[in-house]
Order: C-alpha cells, then structure tokens, then sequence
C-alpha cells in the first residue's frame, strides 16, 4: 500500500532534505532557472537559446549524478577526501560532455543527452549498493524510489492543476495580463525543482537496514499478477502466432516486429523484478516456475527480433534508433542466458549492464552517431551508383526512373542529414548558392539537395507529371511590387516555423505544406492554398518551369480586417510534399 504523506509533513522535512542534499537542491534550483530563462529567450535570439540548451543538458545530467554521489557516500561510509575528489572527477567528465555539445545543438545532441540521461537514472537505483551482497535491500530501495516517484508526480500535478486554476480566475475577474510564459514556467518550477526535492524529501540516506525490511505493498503484487503478467501472456500469445505465420509462409519477419518484441521482453522482465521478493515464500513458489518458462520463452523471440531488426538494417542501414535495438538484442540474449543457466542469479546485473551500455554508445569510434552517419552516407551512395544517377566526376546529373522503396530511401536520407546538420551528402551535388534570407543554412542546402535530385530521379509506381512539380521566379523576371499598402515584411520558407513582429504573429504550414496559416495573438488572419496554386501553375505551365514571371507566384489574402500578399521566389511538389520559400507583407 502507498503511504502518502501529508503537505505539511514535506514542509517540515523540507529544511532536513536541502541539508541533506545540498548540492542535488543547488542543481534542481539551477535547472529550474536556466529553463525559465530558455522560455522567455525570445526565438529569435537563436545563440542564447543555443547556449541556454547546452546548459540545461548537463543540470539535467548533474541532478542524478548528484543524487547518486550523495547516497554512495553516505551507505558506502566515504572519506571525505574520496568524495571530494569523486565530485571534481564526475565535473570534469561533465565539463568534457558540455564542450563535446554543438554550438548549435543538432538532434546527434538531443540523442545523446537522452540516451546519458538514461544512464544517469539507472546509476542512482544500484550506486549504494555496488559493494555490498544486500539483494533485498537492493530491491527494497528501489521500490521506494519508485513510489516516492509517484507520490511526488502526484503532488505537483495537483499543485500545478490548482494553480493554474488560480492564475486563470485572476485573468478572468482582474483583466490581468501577465508579460511573461506563466504557465509554462510554472510547470518547469513545479516539475523540475519542486518534483525533485519532495522526491528526495521521503528517500532515506541511511540504506543499511533495508536488508531486512520484508515490506511488499499488497497494491504492487495484485498489479503485477493480476494486469501485467495477463497481458505479457497475451502478448505472447500474438508474437508466437506471428511467429507460426511467417513460419509456414516462409517469409522473412517484419523489421518492424523487432519493436514490439524488444518491448513485450522488457515489460516481461520489469513484471519479474517487481516479483522478485515473494520468489521464496511458500505460497508464491509459481514465481520462480514463471520465471524460468519465461525466459525459454524469450528465446526464440530474441531470435525473432534478431532477424527483424537485421533485415532491416540491411534494407534500409543503421540509424540511431536501429543501432540500439541491435545492441539491446545482444543484451537481451545475454540477460536470457544469465538467469537461464547461473544459479545465483543478481538482479543488479540489469541496472548496471544498461547503465554501461548506454556510456559506451555515445563514446569512441564505435558510437552509434558516427556508425549511423557513415552507414546511411554509404546507403546513399550505394543507390546512386545502382541506380547510375552519378556522373564521370561522382556528381548526381543523370536520370533514372528507380523503385518506389528506393525512392523513398533517397530522400529520406536527405531529411536524415537536414536534422543533424550535417552537409557530407554535399559532395554528391554541384555548390548552391547561399541563401541570406534563409535562418538555417544548413536546412535551406539540404531543401536545394532534394529539389535538384527530383529533376534526375523519379519513381516507377508515379506518373513523372504528378511525381514532382517546380516552379521558380529567375532573376531576369523579377518585378517591381507596389507595397504602399503595406507596414510590415518578413522572409519565410517551410522548413520553418515562423514568429515575427515581437512574436505577435506565427506562420504554419500544414499537410505537407499544402496549406499556409497566419496567426496574430492566437487567432487567424490569412490562408493561403498552395496547393490550389500548384495546380494552377501545372494546368498551365506543365510540371516544370524555372523561368516564370513573379506575378504567377503571388497569392493575395484581403478581407475587411487584414490584408497579405504572399510572395513566392519558387513552388516545388514532391507526391504530396510541399516545398516553397519566400516573403510576406501585410499591412
């Protein structure tokens, strides 16, 4: 049963838990503020935001690293200059992964910091307990940090709920206008500082008689043998049909299943260790015959998932997300074996194995970040020489009608490269000239990489008319545009979503770009169709036209409240993907 304490319980305990744990608080307080701050950054102030990003990676790292210094220390009874120097080692290594960050962080960032930040919580749950033989203790641990988890999500929800309630009511009966993200930064105080330090408030530092708690909350066993093990079996069940299937069909699995059964794994072993205790009572001995049948069980699934995730790594290359997969189906296979085959099994080995795996994929020259940059770049290669869309000189200039899947893979590993800013596909195209209107260089080169290879490639399932369409305005057609009715201009193209005139205004594009929405305040002002444009221009000019007046590429928006023109440089369609890139002004 989950005990949950009173409000005024924690504000008693408060001054006892931020003495306790000086340096977690200091973190939690940082972490709040630099968050707050990173809200109100206006957007376009883009390098603050950037520096701001960087520093909000490593207070989310510094929290649980700090929580886990401090327990060690404590259990494992440390001298005080043993815990000085742990400290300044751990801050080297967070210095070290604070100048490995970007400038700009890019989504190779993002995956590292969610993937560090992983293993920075699964080192709190074993940290205390690394030289000690105490199982029971081990488990009784995280099982209080467990609920202590929910008890403080339960708190702050309510608390955030209430006041949001409260800060609305004002708003409502005192016209008040707040001039600044009040909602939002309420949110990140309450769930990161607020959170961490009730989370912390009910978590004991003196660890050493957890061995002998024989505490089970009766809640946690009726959840566990009565909702989780029921669907494990059902699941089961399904992947072992789909098993039968392609079985008899004789055909290679879906990479897809490599998903859900690398999930229903996962959840199986969860539901044992939240077990784990009652293994040995007399009337729970089903645990250990469940335990065993389901980890044969797991076998031929981890042979399952190997072939799924594999074909699709030879399909398609490593990324990220399929690199993991992979080395967690080595893990799951090595995990099946231990408790298999070793006697005295330690529950441990789980938490610290993937607490390992998740530094040594983010390090040297094995890390999945380089591996899938140089695979998917070898992808794309590999189809352009297949396909011989290179040139004498390695350049894309000859045309080819190619499968729709590589197709799709052709383009997808453009996108692939936009997202980590990165240019190595560059090589494979002539230099483009810069754009000084567009806000990411980087974007707006890979948005010309795609629209040039459409001009040489397109699929075998799609009529080459409705395949891809473009349309551009030439130097030499350029006009003159009359804006006297007009106060305000600003540049746009889609890969971005736009704020503007002090974050009055947002422009978003919807369905793939076929339409174009303004909002001012929150309500909307104009909307363009684009893709009533395109077909207009294709109507008349055919799929392609590089040279046509500006005239043809200006879509006006009037009504008795606003008044736009929406003036396009050029138009592109790729199946029902949309690209186009210009300025609007409005009075």
């Amino acid at each position: 049963m989950i005990r949950i304490p009173s409000f005024s319980t924690f504000t008693n305990d408060l001054p006892n838990t931020i003495s306790k744990y000086k340096l977690v608080t200091l973190f939690a307080f940082t972490k709040a503020i630099l968050f707050i701050w990173y809200i109100e950054t206006p957007t376009k102030n883009e390098i603050l935001r950037n520096d701001l990003t960087r520093l909000l990676y490593i207070s989310f790292l510094a929290v649980p690293l700090a929580i886990a210094i401090t327990l060690s220390a404590k259990r494992q009874s440390w001298k005080k200059n043993v815990t000085f120097m742990i400290w300044i080692a751990t801050g080297a290594l967070v210095a070290i992964y604070y100048f490995s960050i970007k400038q700009k962080p890019d989504q190779t960032d993002y995956y590292r910091f969610m993937i560090l930040f992983a293993g920075a919580h699964l080192l709190v749950s074993y940290a205390p307990f690394m030289r000690t033989n105490e199982l029971n203790g081990f488990w009784q641990f995280n099982r209080i940090l467990f609920l202590q988890f929910l008890n403080a999500t339960l708190y702050s929800s309510t608390l955030y709920v209430g006041l949001i309630i409260a800060i609305q009511t004002i708003k409502f009966l005192f016209s008040i206008k707040f001039s600044f993200e009040i909602e939002a930064d309420l949110a990140v105080f309450i769930f990161s500082f607020f959170h961490t330090i009730f989370f912390l408030s009910k978590i004991p530092t003196q660890l050493d008689n957890l061995e002998q708690e024989a505490v089970y909350p009766s809640g946690l066993k009726v959840f566990t043998q009565y909702v989780l093990l029921p669907l494990e079996v059902v699941y089961l069940v399904i992947l072992y049909a789909y098993m039968g299937k392609i079985l008899f069909q004789w055909t290679l699995p879906d990479g897809g299943v490599a998903y859900l059964t690398l999930a229903f794994s996962i959840a199986g072993i969860l539901a044992l260790l939240l077990l784990y205790p009652l293994r040995d009572n007399p009337g729970e001995r089903w645990i250990k015959m469940y335990s065993r049948r389901f980890y044969l069980a797991l076998l031929p699934l981890i042979i399952l998932l190997s072939i799924g995730i594999f074909r699709r790594i030879n399909d398609y290359g490593i990324t990220e997300n399929r690199y993991l997969v992979a080395i967690l189906t080595f893990w799951l296979a090595a995990i099946t074996i231990y408790f298999l085959f070793v006697k005295k099994n330690d529950i441990r080995v789980i938490p610290v194995s993937l607490s390992i795996i998740c530094v040594l994929v983010c390090i040297g020259p094995w890390n999945i970040f380089s591996i899938a940059q140089r695979s998917q770049l070898t992808q794309f290669q590999q189809l352009l020489i297949t396909h011989k869309l290179l040139t004498k000189n390695n350049k894309i200039g000859l045309s080819a009608k190619i499968p729709q899947k590589d197709y799709d893979q052709l383009f997808s590993i453009i996108d692939f490269f936009r997202q980590r800013d990165s240019n190595v596909l560059q090589k494979f195209f002539p230099s483009f000239p810069t754009n000084k209107n567009s806000t990411n260089h980087v974007s707006h080169s890979h948005y010309q990489m795609s629209n040039y290879l459409r001009k040489f490639v397109s699929s075998d399932k799609i009529p080459d008319e409705d395949n891809f369409t473009t349309f551009s305005v030439s130097e030499a057609n350029t006009e003159v545009i009359n804006i006297n009715e007009f106060k305000y201009l600003f540049f746009f193209s889609t890969w971005e979503k736009v704020k503007f005139n002090n974050e009055q205004f947002l422009l978003i594009s919807n369905d793939y770009g076929a339409t174009l929405t303004l909002f001012r305040k929150g309500k909307k002002v104009a909307f363009w169709d684009i893709a009533k444009k395109e077909k207009e221009l294709r109507k008349i000019l055919g799929p392609t036209q590089e040279e046509i007046p500006q005239n043809l590429l200006i879509i006006e928006y009037n009504d008795e409240n606003f008044k736009a023109k929406l003036i396009l440089n050029s138009i592109s369609k790729n199946r029902k993907i949309y690209n186009y890139q210009g300025i609007i002004i409005h009075n």
